[in-house]
């Protein structure tokens, strides 16, 4: 299939893996982060409707003043029936729409970095978006959608927490098997799932969701805690000058 992106859009942060032949790097994909290899996964559409994403984003939203519309947390709005659109300095924008600038920003940079156009991406998602089974299916649909707008043709999804336990299943001797806790602390919700790790070629299958033996989570994450940080410590410093 030659050069396959690994895409995992975060509630929080995304980041872009390249792999070529086996060979697999992380990309730097925003050059106003520290890190660089991490984007937040927000969009800033000032007054005058120019579109920043990540750093980038944040940086103008605070020089600006906080005038125009600032969004964050995308993701979580997935499995939701009731957001379908929204309009921004009276353009319409479908849910589909506001995901696919943040995956077009990350596509262009890593195209950026192979020098040629990429059409295969494998993207992470939960085990379950919702426990309702058609506001699952309604969420994997919906990025799948965002996806095909920006220019991937060839889709897959792998379960986050099977993605996670790759690295664990290096070091594990072919037909060995380990029955593996995985926690995922997101921006949205904490995530925790018993998974068998297996060693070998049968790690390589896709989705592997009878390796998958039990599921669990809070809706509590990362955004969460920096909100309430920001209202219980820095909002009361603020107030009290």
């Amino acid at each position: 299939m030659g050069t396959i992106f690994g895409l995992d859009f975060g509630t929080t942060n995304s980041a872009l893996s390249v792999n070529n032949d086996g060979h697999v790097e992380v990309v730097d994909i925003d050059e106003y982060n520290t890190s660089g290899k991490t984007l937040r996964s927000v969009i800033y559409f000032d007054e005058e409707n120019n579109i920043f994403v990540g750093q980038e984003a944040i940086k103008n939203y605070i020089e600006n003043r906080a005038g125009g519309r600032f969004m964050q947390s995308i993701k979580s709005f997935l499995p939701s029936k009731q957001f379908e659109y929204t309009y921004i300095n009276r353009k319409r924008y479908e849910l589909e729409d506001l995901l696919a600038i943040i995956l077009k920003r990350i596509k262009n940079k890593g195209e950026e970095y192979v020098g040629h156009a990429v059409d295969n991406v494998v993207m992470g998602r939960p085990v379950v978006f919702s426990e309702d089974a058609e506001k699952d299916k309604l969420a994997e649909d919906r990025l799948r959608q965002a996806a095909e707008k920006v220019g991937f043709k060839n889709i897959k999804f792998q379960l986050e927490p099977v993605a996670a336990a790759f690295a664990f299943e290096e070091v594990l001797s072919e037909g060995e098997e380990r029955k593996v806790l995985i926690g995922d602390f997101g921006g949205g919700t904490s995530d925790f799932t018993i998974l068998n790790a297996r060693g070998g070629k049968t790690r390589k299958a896709l989705l592997r969701k009878d390796d998958v033996l039990a599921v669990g989570g809070i809706y509590i994450g990362g955004d969460i805690f920096d909100s309430q940080l920001m209202e219980r410590w820095h909002a009361d410093q603020i107030n009290a000058r």
